[in-house]
This record gives C-alpha cells, structure tokens and sequence, in this order.
C-alpha cells in the first residue's frame, strides 16, 4: 500500500515536469519564431551579395568604412562599406554622419538595397573601447596627463 502511494507522487511530480518543459518549450519556440526578423544582426558585405534581398526589405551591413570613399556632393554622403574579404557595398546617406565615422573604423548602416546601392536611414558608427569624449580629453591635456595621439 505504501509502495502505491509513493510511486502514485513520484508519477504526479513526473507529469507536472513533463507539462512545465513542455509549456517552457513551446514559449521558447513561439518568442524565436515571433522575433525572427526583429533580432538585431548584420550582414557582411560578403553575405548581402549572396543573399536575394527584396528592395522593401531593411537591411543592416557592417564592415569597415573604405579608405578613399567618403565623399559629400549637395549634401548627400557616399561611401563604401568593405569587410575582410574587400567585398563592398555601395551607400548613400542624406543626413549628417556621425561624429565618429572615420576611414578604416568600423561601421553599420542600415536601410534598403536599391540597384545594388543601399540607401541609409541609419548610420552607426563603432567605436574602440579606449573612445573618450573630447572634453575629458582636454582637461587630461590642461592636467598634462593626456597619453593619447
């Protein structure tokens, strides 16, 4: 009698187990499937010319500024994104650029692809870990501490 009881809680506990991992997996299912396209990722230059993208589609590129395609005409930015492989990718920006984009730094940008030219709504510009504001700069240069370039 005593060995049915105890069998008869462990097959309870067991089923209550099962249903909690089961309702946990599905949740863990359905937040992936729903987020899928809304995860924040980039593409490399080299993956955005294997891939087919839709021109309603928004896109993000991350690479390196190319050294040499920086130019401003009628205040419209163009340049190229350029990754390890020297795959790049043409952009056009109509707004300010960040203060932080530099030749040869790291950058996204993100928009849609139109004609092989990826018209930007955002740009983003990476920065090293030993960035520092300028006004902190300055007054390490006032102290005489300042180590930098």
């Amino acid at each position: 009698m005593r060995s049915q009881k105890i069998s008869s809680r462990i097959k309870n506990r067991l089923i209550f187990l099962i249903i909690i991992f089961s309702c946990f997996s599905s949740s863990i299912y359905l937040i992936s499937y729903a987020l899928k396209d809304k995860i924040s990722y980039f593409y490399s230059p080299s993956e955005i010319k294997e891939l087919e993208i839709d021109s309603t589609q928004t896109v993000r590129v991350g690479g390196l500024l190319k050294k040499g395609s920086l130019k401003i005409e009628n205040n419209i930015w163009f340049f190229d994104v350029v990754d390890e492989n020297d795959n790049s990718v043409s952009v056009v920006f109509d707004k300010t650029l960040p203060n932080l984009v530099r030749e040869n730094k790291g950058i996204i940008v993100e928009g849609k692809i139109m004609n092989n030219i990826l018209n930007a709504k955002n740009v983003l510009a990476k920065h090293d870990e030993n960035y520092m504001p300028q006004s902190a700069i300055d007054k390490m240069k006032d102290k005489g501490v300042w180590r930098g370039e």
